[in-house]
């Protein structure tokens, strides 16, 4: 019986979030949209609305940054066997493409010839 409300429970709460994160997908894609429709045509001003926009919501794009570099440290630490806290530093400071990249080479072990 317990099983059973248990079970019943999670899938409530799983779908309550997963209807809150829709929401949200949807609000900002709508948003994202009218935010393209009304940038104007191609010019130096298109720049300073898109720097704008950066600025405005730059916590937002830091947020999502560190996500990124989280997620490429634990791939690195699962695939190349690496440390996981260093891998992450690392991320940070040179972009997570580039730290596998420089993660990603494996040394080849020298041949000692007799």
């Amino acid at each position: 019986m317990k099983l059973i409300l248990d079970k019943c429970l999670s899938r409530a709460l799983f779908l309550i979030s997963a209807g809150i994160v829709v929401y949200w997908l949807i609000k900002g894609i709508v948003r994202l949209y009218h935010w393209f429709v009304d940038l104007p045509d191609y010019s130096t001003d298109w720049w300073l609305v898109i720097g704008r926009f950066c600025v405005n919501n730059l916590s937002i794009i830091i947020v999502v940054y560190l996500v990124i570099c989280l997620q490429v440290a634990g791939i690195a630490e699962f695939k190349n066997k690496k440390n996981f806290l260093k891998a992450f530093l690392l991320a940070i400071v040179l972009t997570p493409p580039l730290m596998m990249a420089i993660w990603g080479r494996k040394t080849q072990p020298k041949n000692k010839s007799k």
